[in-house]
């Protein structure tokens, strides 16, 4: 048990977002035989549209050849994992999506992203997280294993495996990756953040040197659509848990109790 837990010690101390995830994914292939492992966050999940144009993600492991296809063919917008895992609360195996499509339970759309990864990943588990009020999807794909005996694993070390995939969540700050994918630019954040400070609009017009009044609210919109809120409050909220209204990243969470609790350490 000890390794699940420096692992856990691990991702805490390290300094990016980059470095956890890479981390978590080096331990997840060494032990476990994932080789594919994805990590995303959803800016917004009110919609099916939202979830697929509200989120960011990191991708290593599964072949370039799928990534080309699932680029080529535009796969994301009916990407069925994705989906299952933004609006659902349990894991789920990627049998359970291959037992669907064989028995034709799937719209063709889905079906269609579903048989192609079933050339390059043979078994995997899809797993919804929640964290600070955000939700993420990791998802852990193995190329080439027996199905019947990593789903029997999966079960064996389900609450290592999910403990672990959460407290990778719980340490992660998305802003840096947020403010490149959703092309935020300095003074998007400038005015985000004096918005937040509860400054007016002729304060935060003197504070950026501008005139129009309209600037602000132009700003705030392209805020409002990059975060998939409906309003400034409700995007203040959201930026402050995103960690977009600092200058610098959020400090790492600690370890918290119940995890030791999930990893039977006490």
């Amino acid at each position: 048990m000890s390794a699940p837990l420096d692992l856990m010690v691990d991702i805490t101390d390290a300094p990016t977002l980059d470095a956890k995830y890479k981390l978590f994914a080096g331990f997840m292939e060494a032990e476990y035989g994932y080789a594919g492992v994805n990590y995303g966050l959803f800016l917004d999940t009110r919609s099916l549209h939202a979830i697929h144009n509200n989120h960011v993600s990191m991708r290593s492991g599964l072949p370039d050849e799928w990534r080309e296809i699932y680029r080529r063919n535009n796969y994301a917008l009916d990407d069925y994992g994705m989906r299952m895992g933004a609006l659902t609360s349990k894991p789920i195996l990627q049998s359970s999506f291959y037992q669907a499509l064989d028995a034709n339970e799937l719209p063709e759309n889905f079906a269609r992203v579903i048989g192609g990864v079933r050339n390059f990943v043979s078994s995997g588990v899809v797993l919804p997280l929640q964290a600070n009020g955000m939700r993420g999807i990791v998802g852990l794909f193995d190329p080439s294993g027996d199905i019947l005996k990593h789903d029997a694993r999966f079960e064996r070390d389900r609450t290592i495996i999910q403990t672990l995939a959460n407290h990778l969540h719980m340490c992660s700050d998305w802003s840096d990756d947020i403010i490149v994918q959703m092309g935020l630019s300095d003074m998007n954040l400038q005015v985000l953040r004096l918005k937040a400070q509860g400054l007016r609009v002729k304060e935060i017009l003197y504070e950026i040197k501008r005139d129009n009044p309209k600037t602000v609210d132009n700003h705030m919109q392209r805020v409002r659509k990059a975060l998939g809120t409906r309003n400034d409050m409700e995007t203040i909220q959201r930026a402050a848990k995103l960690g977009l209204l600092q200058e610098d990243s959020l400090h790492a969470h600690q370890i918290g109790p119940q995890l030791y609790d999930a990893l039977r350490l006490r």
